[in-house]
């Protein structure tokens, strides 16, 4: 939808919140595009936090206001439209087997963390109720469940990247959510959602630790 009164003359913005997975695999994204963008941490300034919830209905970052002026919101939804508008280099590849494989690790991936992050926020309230270790055992064993699959995908690749011919959305989408896991002890004591996301007894597994080693020192990863 098109931004009201523009974006400040062509200048493309992101609202974002630097360690969210969310917002980090549209930087990513960006990157991987060349493409500039002005960054901006609504946390830290309250008028752009307010601008931010006015411009997308959710009110969540991210949100992409693009040199034409469109407005965007969702991860997902910014990522369509980058690689709709902008399709070099494209994020997708193109054989069905590898599209396949591409989108099972994105919705896995989503699985993960909208699942471990509504546990530990949105019914988190329960976890002194009689209900909670069925919904523990519940949402938890799925996002476990997602882990475990992710990591036997990547564990039989044979090669680095998602796909064979190199860095696709698969590996955007998967490496931020296995950073942003890695980090959670890190921030624990000072942030409590990190605390509660950890006491939720999920184990993330060896394999994606791994396959995250050989993309760390990719130059967009490293600007993160």
């Amino acid at each position: 939808m098109p931004a009201a009164g523009g974006n400040g003359g062509g200048v493309r913005r992101l609202y974002h919140f630097p360690l969210s997975p969310y917002s980090r695999r549209v930087r990513l994204i960006l990157r991987h595009k060349g493409l500039e963008a002005d960054l901006v941490d609504p946390r830290t300034d309250a008028a752009a936090m307010e601008k931010m919830r006015a411009l997308y209905p959710m009110r969540t970052a991210p949100v992409l206001i693009d040199e034409d002026g469109f407005v965007l919101g969702d991860s997902n939804g910014i990522a369509q439209y980058l690689d709709r508008v902008y399709p070099s280099p494209s994020l997708w590849p193109e054989g069905p087997r590898d599209i396949a494989r591409v989108s099972q690790i994105m919705a896995l991936t989503d699985g993960v963390l909208g699942n471990l992050i509504d546990l530990a926020t949105r019914y988190y309230c329960l976890h002194t109720h009689d209900a909670w270790p069925g919904v523990l055992a519940e949402i938890g064993g799925r996002a476990q469940g997602a882990l475990d699959a992710l990591a036997a995908l990547v564990g039989g690749l044979g090669h680095p990247t998602v796909i064979a011919t190199g860095w696709s959305i698969g590996d955007a989408w998967l490496f931020t959510a296995v950073a942003w896991l890695e980090g959670l002890p890190a921030r624990a004591p000072t942030f409590v959602n990190a605390a509660q996301i950890l006491s939720l007894g999920w184990k993330l597994p060896l394999e994606l630790s791994r396959w995250a080693d050989a993309h760390r020192r990719r130059p967009d990863v490293v600007s993160l």
